[in-house]
């Protein structure tokens, strides 16, 4: 983890503004910044970067943020963020939803549309942003929706936002955890908001047995992915993954091997025997053949042709002889 402070009290006041713009591109893609308040600019920010996801404690002036579609064209960083206001007061318009956000109002918005962002009082906030594919499928629903967190599961997601901006900079196992439980919150609580809670009996054995189900169902779709069996189940692709961990597997790896043991029963079966074996592959979701065979022969031992020819003598054999038993 790599803890970073930025504070344009460090540059000549002259340079604050160009300095507070740069920083803020890096972190939301190229837009336009303008102060909204006379006198000096300032702006002080802790930054924690934990790969793919960082965490951002920030105090600044009034600003606006405009991002437009020629901004949104020339540069998506496809990043989402969650942020939770602290002080100050907030305007914000994306998707055609707009409102003013004010202490202790949650939100959730990202880089792909344009947006405009105006702070009408000096503000400090917390934000977590990481790649829109890390975004809960529900969450999609609510985004630019200020959600409570009064109390339940809104305080809890402002209470680990709120830890995760203080964590020391040498804790990386435990700020990536905190992150993750802290994405599963926020779907729990979109689930709340939207009416569509998960029953609790659902455990996490249950919840991979149906996930699985589906997933065999949907094993000749090329599009099978980890984000499409998350989005069928309401769930995040980080909670999708783990699931899986817990099984000392990966979603790719087991699908994968579904379908390469979909394509083997088809290449052994006499039934079959005139099907091409690039399209038995294609039927169960390969679409390159070259990696279709590599991929079989690491599996099983044999390209796929001459797996093929061994197995069928086999076959034609039992056949026979439960003919003579007849």
């Amino acid at each position: 983890m790599i803890e970073t402070w930025f504070r344009t009290a460090d540059v000549p006041a002259a340079e604050r503004l160009d300095y507070w713009r740069e920083l803020a591109a890096r972190l939301c893609g190229e837009a336009a910044i303008e102060p909204l308040a006379p006198g000096v600019f300032h702006a002080e920010i802790r930054a924690l970067t934990m790969g793919e996801l960082g965490v951002v404690l920030e105090h600044q002036s009034p600003f606006s943020l405009v991002r437009t579609t020629t901004h949104v064209r020339r540069e998506d960083p496809d990043r989402c963020y969650l942020i939770l206001l602290e002080e100050g007061s907030v305007g914000f318009d994306q998707d055609g939803r707009s409102g003013v956000r004010r202490p202790g109002d949650l939100i959730v918005h990202h880089s792909r549309t344009p947006s405009v962002t105006h702070g009408g009082t000096v503000g400090r906030s917390i934000n977590l942003h990481f790649p829109r594919t890390l975004l809960p499928p529900v969450a999609g629903e609510l985004l630019g929706v200020c959600l409570p967190t009064g109390g339940g599961l809104g305080a809890l997601v402002a209470g680990a936002l709120r830890e995760l901006a203080v964590l020391p900079g040498d804790r990386d196992e435990e700020a990536l955890r905190l992150a993750g439980i802290t994405l599963d919150l926020l779907a729990a609580l979109c689930h709340r908001e939207l009416g569509t809670e998960r029953p609790a009996t659902t455990t996490p054995a249950a919840l991979l047995g149906q996930v699985r189900a589906f997933a065999q169902k949907n094993l000749a779709d090329p599009a099978l992915d980890p984000a499409m069996i998350a989005a069928a189940h309401h769930i995040s692709v980080r909670y999708l993954h783990r699931l899986f961990q817990q099984e000392g597997q990966t979603v790719a790896g087991w699908i994968k091997d579904q379908r390469l043991e979909r394509c083997r029963r088809d290449l052994a079966d006499p039934l079959l025997r005139d099907r091409p074996a690039h399209a038995v592959a294609r039927s169960w979701g390969f679409t390159d053949s070259a990696h279709f065979s590599r991929a079989f022969r690491t599996a099983f031992g044999l390209p796929p042709g001459e797996y093929r020819k061994l197995a069928q003598p086999l076959n034609d054999r039992l056949e026979q002889a439960r003919d003579g038993a007849a």
